[in-house]
């Protein structure tokens, strides 16, 4: 792992039955400045989700996210999140994917993404 991910402190947990996996514990360099998790977080764990469950389906290869939306449902504090990517469909040039993460026993966010399949390696 490196770049961001590294930087946050992520782990890819991997496939768990249908959907992928991607966890973090959180601290306070996640919070914002009210002491909660930041947005940009959850956002960033639903990406990874998201992304990884599409190179998996494709096994293996580069995809972009062009579309992102999350719903941010609860705040969160501390302790481990998870967030887990799944397929909802997949085509030929693009992949719509799905995420839940939740953290404490409580769904603390969603999010849905539509992936562009890239032949391209940068």
């Amino acid at each position: 792992m490196s770049g961001l991910n590294a930087l946050l402190g992520l782990r890819l947990i991997g496939m768990e039955d249908d959907a992928f996996a991607v966890a973090l514990d959180i601290d306070d360099r996640h919070h914002h400045d009210l002491g909660l998790v930041h947005g940009g977080i959850y956002l960033t764990l639903a990406d990874v989700a998201m992304a990884r469950i599409a190179m998996h389906h494709l096994g293996g290869g580069n995809v972009r996210t062009v579309e992102l939306k999350t719903n941010f449902l609860r705040p969160f504090a501390t302790g481990p999140i998870t967030a887990r990517g799944r397929i909802v469909s997949a085509g030929r040039r693009l992949i719509f994917a799905e995420a839940r993460i939740e953290g404490g026993g409580r769904l603390l966010a969603t999010a849905s993404a539509t992936l562009a399949i890239s032949g391209e390696t940068a």
